[in-house]
Formats: C-alpha cells, structure tokens, sequence
C-alpha cells in the first residue's frame, strides 16, 4: 500500500508540474516534435531515393545527399531538446553530445549549400571540362570531407582552449553553448565570419548564375540551338531554381536566430539574459529548414520528384535508372527471373519512362 500510495503522489506531482508549465513551453514542445518526425521520416526517404536511382547519384545530388544527413541529425537531435524546455533535468553528457551534433550538423549544412550555390555556378557558366575537373571524384570527396571537417576542428579547438562551454544553460533552456562564458565572444565571431564567407560565396554564384543566364536567353533569341542541347539546358536551369529555393527558404528560416546571434556580442547582464531567453523561440524556425528540404525535393525537382513518388508509393520496378542495390532486390523478389527496368528517354524538353525487359541473375 505505501508503494502504491508513493506511485500516486508522484504521478500527482509530475502531472501538477505538467499543467503548471506555460502554454509557450508547450507549443515550442509540439513544434520540435513535429520537426523531428516530420523531417527524419522526410530525410530518410530523401536518402533512400538517392540509393535506389542511379539517376540521383550525380556529382549534384552528392552534395544533396550530404546536406540530407545533415539535416536528419539536426532532426534526430530534436527530440532531446524538448526535455530541458519541459523542465526535466537531461544528463550532462548527453546534452553536450545533443549540443555538439546540432552545431556541428548545421554548420556542415552552411558549408554544403555554398558548395551546392559553387556547383550550380561552375555548371552552368564554366564549359563542361572545366567542371569534370573542378567536381572530379576526387575533389568531390574532399569537399564534402571538409564541410564536415571544418566545423569539426573549430569546434574542438575553441572547445579545448576554453573560449566555450556546451551543455544546459538555464536562460536558452536548451542543450546549447553557453553564451555567458566569458571567452564566448571569440566562438560567436568566429561563426558570423564562417557563415558570412558561406553565405556571401553563395549569393555571389547565383548571381552569375542569373547574370549568365540573361545574357544566354538574349543570345538565343538571335539563334536557335540544337534541340538536345537546349533540353539539357533547360533542365539544369530548372534543377538551379530549385536548389536556389532551398538556400533562400534556408535565409529565411536562419534569420531570426542569426539576428539574436549578432546582438549577444554587444549586449551585458539583464539585456542579454531577455534576449536568450528567446533563443528556443528563434531556434525552432532554424531546425525546421531541416525537414523543409525533401519537400522542396519532390515538389519541383525534376528527378527527385519521380523517385521519392515511386518510394512513397512502393512502385519500386516503377523507379528510373535502378541502381546496383535496388536491382539485386528485385533479382532476389523475383528469384532470378525477368524484371522491368526503367529507362530515362529524352522526349522534347520532357522525361518519358519506357519499360524494357532485361535478364537480370543473381550478383
């Protein structure tokens, strides 16, 4: 009986403790929620398409997949945030790990959209050669290593001389860097530097982007250009606007947060703890870039829309260009026998799916 008089009261008490929180504490609860289903379910599928086409295995859709993982730890760490809002206690270690991989996940993803912005712009303006050589596999790989890399190492260095400290902080509620350290102003400026080279790399691509693209379609007016071409043309243009969507839907959602971020250098004592205590109102909108993104992808890319449908529908023989995983499913469901493979043909400025049945035997 005193057992279960002990688990009553403590369900009282944790049922008090829940209806006293503020209706602000809980909203914010709900929207890191959703964030967190919404965008890992978003993001896996997003990955799962890129591994079952090998139409999406381009040098482009590389660094797409790259800012996918990004954006599914920022979604993954969620969950473990909403803990210290509702007021429970987190344990100290395990907050510094939720810390490190929500910065350490959106800085990559900073990094990966300039490389995105670098890619478009060298594609479109730069002859083909030239681009085999700058986005070879080669660099490839090491672009996408350093955007890990980078914040990686400056967060370590910064973390081992003592200019920062993660954890809880009673003032963001959140499992953040503490802002009120006293050598904090060197990792804030260091961050605005980083995303002010990303960003300004970023926006001056797509502006030659569009600068080239003017100056192409007044061109084309005196001259008609082969119909192949222009089609492959008119695709990539259509692929840039919707990788620059994704940037300027990411602008959006980042500037609340970098607005609060700019003011904790210049601010001191009851000023700077008012504008903390927003913090976990500013941050929401930044991590909900995070399951925007696949969205974006299947609304109005032209190949990810085709695969992530099928995935989605299960359509799985339905899937253009299988890859090497996807057909070695398929073989093994099928034991062996023929299966449809579908094949991309260029049709106009359009993409048409024909079925081709081909011997497929076991790998």
């Amino acid at each position: 009986m005193a057992d279960l008089a002990g688990y009553q009261d403590s369900n009282e008490t944790l049922g008090k403790s829940y209806s006293s929180l503020a209706p602000g504490d809980i909203c914010l609860a709900v929207g890191y929620s959703a964030v967190s289903v919404v965008g890992v379910t978003g993001n896996v599928v997003l990955l799962l398409a890129s591994a079952l086409s090998r139409k999406l295995q381009t040098r482009t859709s590389c660094l797409i997949v790259n800012l996918g993982v990004s954006d599914l730890l920022v979604c993954s760490a969620q969950p473990f945030q909403i803990v210290p809002i509702l007021d429970r206690p987190l344990p100290e270690v395990l907050c510094q790990l939720i810390a490190a991989l929500d910065i350490l996940s959106i800085g990559s993803s900073v990094i990966t959209m300039m490389l995105i912005a670098v890619n478009r712009c060298v594609l479109i303006i730069k002859p083909k050669h030239i681009y085999n050589r700058v986005f070879s596999s080669r660099n490839l790989v090491v672009m996408l290593a350093m955007s890990w890399l980078y914040p990686i190492v400056v967060f370590v260095v910064l973390h081992l001389t003592g200019h920062g400290h993660l954890g809880y902080h009673a003032l963001t509620r959140l499992c953040v860097c503490d802002f009120t350290h006293k050598n904090t102003n060197t990792f804030v400026h260091l961050v605005l530097g980083s995303a002010s080279i990303a960003f300004g790399v970023t926006f001056f691509s797509y502006w030659l982007i569009f600068r080239h693209v003017k100056r192409s379609a007044l061109k084309s007016r005196s001259r008609s250009m082969p119909t192949k071409k222009s089609c492959r043309r008119h695709t990539e243009l259509v692929i840039t606007k919707n990788l620059m969507c994704v940037i300027c839907c990411f602008v959006l959602c980042v500037t609340p947060f970098m607005g609060v971020f700019l003011a904790i250098p210049f601010l001191q004592g009851p000023t700077l703890h008012r504008i903390l205590s927003v913090m976990p109102y500013v941050s929401l909108p930044l991590v909900t870039d995070s399951c925007l993104n696949p969205f974006i992808y299947g609304w109005k890319h032209p190949h990810f829309r085709v695969v992530i449908a099928c995935v989605l529908r299960r359509r799985w023989r339905d899937i253009p260009e299988p890859s090497r995983l996807l057909a070695r499913i398929l073989t093994y469901n099928t034991g062996g026998r023929e299966t449809p493979k579908v094949i991309s043909v260029e049709k106009g400025c359009e993409t048409s799916s024909i079925n081709v049945n081909i011997e497929t035997n076991n790998m």
